[in-house]
């Protein structure tokens, strides 16, 4: 009885030892598990069980109620003039242009002495520039993210900025003003436009994923974009890739890039991952909700009067509405996008009685008129 006593303690010692090897391997495994990321953002396609209807799945943001892209309707935007947008270090070449096919879209990053940002207009802080890339479709009658006016454009651009503060863009995803994306729409020209030329011949060298080539005459972003800054919409949304983070102030241009039909198809050569051709890549329109979009303008006015400081004009000579008007009220000029002056901010608004509130040039008259001046 003794010795099977003795067996039998040895052999529970020997389970027991196993079972803490097993529960130390089982505990290691789940160490070594929560350390991996669920999931990586490039973890996601724009077909079949990796498509735009499966990203939030894996992704809870993906399924928030401030999604990107949208559809921007003209008629319901609020009409305000913003302070000017700062383009620091656009017009300067940087010293290398890199351009990286990584499977979703074609990448432009850049080495510069003078790393480019953008602040001013709906932002607060200064943005740093992270790297570019496109959206496009299988033709020419669809392929842009964004739509304005149900419009949808053959390919679009997104320049992304993080927050300088926040040191980077993965930290910058962390917070709701992280990111800001600068986007332009691309529409079908007759002709080549030759800002791009040597853009459209490295993608021929990108054609595969994971490929990098540099360009030999880098261009500068300013080269890229359109000339017209001073009009666009504006925007709280989010990543249109996963993970969706709604980290995003979206600043949508009005005015086009135009590139030829061979250039935009030169773009639907490139391959996936997976060595498929990268014909489309972008997401389906998500609801606006509760959100308001901005549209600025030069193309009003605003209103600086103080109804308490004047008294009406006498009829009999004491003063001229018209002379008053123009003193009290002031236009907001467009100038050069890389370099212009903004006409001066008014206080209280005789329609509203809040500070800086615009209003239509139409409506001036009656404004000032039925203030008493």
């Amino acid at each position: 009885m003794m010795m099977t006593t003795a067996m039998t303690g040895k052999m529970t010692a020997v389970i027991q030892k196993r079972r803490t090897a097993n529960d130390f391997m089982l505990i290691a495994s789940i160490v070594i598990i929560s350390v991996l990321p669920y999931g990586r953002s490039q973890d996601f396609g724009y077909d079949g069980e990796k498509g735009p209807s499966h990203w939030g799945e894996q992704y809870n943001s993906c399924t928030g109620k401030h999604q990107s892209p949208i559809n921007i309707n003209s008629l319901y935007v609020k009409k305000v003039s913003l302070p000017q947008l700062v383009f620091d270090g656009f017009d300067i070449v940087p010293k290398q242009v890199n351009i990286t096919n990584n499977g979703h879209t074609v990448t432009v990053t850049v080495k510069s002495d003078h790393i480019p940002t953008i602040s001013g207009g709906p932002l607060h802080g200064v943005y740093q520039y992270s790297q570019l890339h496109f959206h496009w479709g299988d033709n020419d009658t669809f392929g842009s993210e964004d739509m304005i006016d149900n419009h949808i454009s053959p390919m679009e651009l997104h320049m992304v900025f993080f927050k300088q503060e926040y040191k980077n863009a993965k930290t910058a995803q962390e917070h709701p003003d992280g990111l800001t994306v600068l986007a332009f729409f691309y529409e079908i020209a007759g002709r080549d436009n030759p800002n791009y030329q040597e853009f459209i011949e490295l993608l021929g060298k990108v054609t595969a994923s994971h490929n990098s080539a540099t360009f030999r005459n880098p261009p500068s972003l300013k080269q890229l974009i359109t000339h017209d800054v001073v009009h666009y919409y504006t925007y709280n949304g989010s990543l249109t890739t996963p993970p969706c983070s709604e980290v995003v102030t979206w600043i949508d241009f009005k005015e086009p890039i135009m590139l030829s039909h061979a250039q935009i198809e030169a773009f639907r050569a490139l391959e996936d991952e997976e060595g498929h051709p990268l014909t489309h890549n972008f997401r389906s329109i998500q609801p606006l909700g509760d959100r308001v979009v901005l549209f600025n303008t030069d193309e009003i006015l605003k209103v600086d009067v103080d109804l308490t400081k004047y008294s009406p004009p006498n009829p009999a000579g004491g003063g001229d509405s018209n002379e008053l008007a123009e003193k009290e009220t002031h236009e907001t000029f467009s100038g050069h996008p890389f370099g212009s002056k903004q006409g001066k901010n008014g206080g209280s608004n005789c329609l509203m009685g809040s500070s800086s509130t615009v209003i239509l040039p139409t409506l001036l008259a009656s404004c000032l008129a039925n203030s008493g001046i």
